[in-house]
Formats: C-alpha cells, structure tokens, sequence
C-alpha cells in the first residue's frame, strides 16, 4: 500500500489508521495499531512576503485589468500557447547569501511583473491586479529551521487537521526576515530598477525598524505551499516515520510516498524533489518484486 496525500493529509490518514503518538490516538478513542510517535511532527515550509512597488512604466496590471485585456489574453493562450497566461507566475528569480560570510544561498527571491493589493487576503482570489502600474519583489528564506505539527482533532476523517506551522520560532528565521527585507529594498534602490519605482506601496516607506519589518512579515506572509517533514525518513522509529526505503516503521506493506517523507524542507521548490521521490519509491517496490 502507497500513501501518496501529502504534508497535511498524510499524517492525518496514519493517525485516523491508529498510526502514531498512542497518547494522542487513546485521547481521541482511536485505536492504536502502531506506536509511531514522529507522525504529525516536524512541519516544515516556505514562507514569503511580498514588497510592492508602484511603477513609473507599464506592467502585467495594465494588461490584465480591463475585460478586453484578459479576453485578449485568454485568447491569445487558447490560440497559440503564448503571451501572460504562458508565463511562470513569477518571472525572474534568484538564490542569493544574505550575507558574504555564506557558503551557499539562504534566501530565494521572486519577481513578478503584477501586483494585487487592493485583492490580496487570505483567500487568495487574485481575479484582478491592481488599477495601477506595479509590480512585487518577495523572499524567503532557504532553510527555515522552526518546526510544526500536523494532528488529527477527532475521529471524522472529514475534519481538518490541527495545523499549527509554528513559524518564525527560532532566532535564525527571525535574522533572516530582517535581512531578506533589507535585500529587497537595496535592490529596489539600484538602478536601473530604482528609475522605475515611483513609491513602495506595501510594506511601505514608514516600515523600517526590525520590529516593524517582522510584525508586518507576521501579517502578511504567507505559504508558498512546500509544506513537508511530516512524515519524515530516518533509522529511528521515535524520530522517523518511514525508514530509508519508505516503509512506515514497524509496520509490513505501507510505505509514504510525498513530501511529508523529507528530513528538512528542501532549499527551493519541492516539486521536482518529490518527482524524484517518487520514481525513486518506484524503483524500490520494482526492486523488491
């Protein structure tokens, strides 16, 4: 049997199944099939923040805006596969060291050619841009090193899960707010894109202190949707759920196969490494017969 639900649901089906802390499944009248302490544990993710900034020449907002922009577009996709819906939801991007003293890249930046303010929320439903020219810069850090849970609430497997991200709990991920906020603006006061920039909308010019710049990334950050760890591979059963062939510990015939099986959450995205887990996971079953 292959478990392949994700971050979130993963450990969610193994605690339904009796799979994990007994003390948690007995508090729940679940039925304990296997002691697995590590499931549900160890939430990793990437969180980014956006900087807008209102822009002297045209961006993606101009286009996009009106009806005729977007049935243009639509269109234009339909007809040969080109234009704004073709494109990566962000356009440029880069891994860079905050600081010189790095041996490797510990943030990773975002560009797009768009900005939505006046819609951004927690729902995220991004259905216009702004009613101006503008653009986003937005970052975040590389190797987080706070950790989360995911846990079942009750016996309703149509119930959510707990999912308490217990973000910006260590002192690195803090330092690392400051400095990716710094970044930003340095780039954005370098020219040639500084004689673009008419102003920063969001944060905003008033934003400055450490304080300020971590309570408005508190606000306003959100997931890039990498969440993983949940189920994480190891030797040992108290730590790990999986082992390094992604059998669920003590158990014969179930094995993990998704992001939530990753140690620690990757330095960039997480698609292509859970690709490569997969056809890993796959030749593993082939080997075994």
């Amino acid at each position: 049997m292959i478990l392949s639900a994700g971050a979130v649901n993963s450990p969610q089906l193994l605690e339904l199944s009796g799979i994990g802390d007994p003390q948690l499944l007995r508090s729940l009248d679940l039925a304990v099939l296997s002691s697995a302490p590590a499931v549900g544990q160890g939430l990793q993710d990437h969180l980014a923040v956006s900087y807008f900034y209102k822009s002297r020449v045209p961006t993606l907002n101009d286009e996009l805006l009106p009806l005729i922009g977007k049935l243009r577009a639509a269109l234009r996709y339909a007809l040969t596969r080109t234009g704004p819906l073709a494109m990566s939801v962000n356009q440029a991007g880069a891994f860079v060291r905050s600081r010189p003293e790095l041996s490797r890249p510990n943030l990773h930046l975002y560009f797009n050619p768009i900005s939505y303010t006046t819609t951004a929320g927690r729902r995220r439903r991004l259905l216009n841009p702004d009613p101006y020219s503008a653009f986003l810069m937005s970052f975040n850090s590389c190797r987080p090193t706070s950790r989360g849970t995911v846990h079942v609430k009750s016996r309703d497997p149509l119930d959510p899960p707990a999912i308490v991200p217990n973000a910006m709990a260590t002192p690195q991920d803090v330092q690392e707010v400051y400095e990716g906020a710094r970044l930003l603006r340095r780039i954005a006061a370098a020219h040639p894109l500084a004689d673009v920039i008419e102003s920063e909308l969001q944060p905003g010019a008033p934003i400055q202190s450490d304080s300020e710049v971590l309570a408005d990334f508190r606000q306003r950050a959100g997931s890039v949707f990498h969440a993983c760890g949940t189920c994480a591979m190891g030797a040992d059963p108290r730590r790990a759920v999986v082992d390094h062939r992604l059998r669920v510990h003590g158990l014969a015939g179930l094995r993990v196969v998704d992001a939530s099986i990753f140690p620690a959450v990757t330095s960039g995205n997480t698609n292509t490494p859970t690709t490569m887990v997969a056809e890993k996971a796959a030749d593993l079953i082939l080997q075994e017969g």
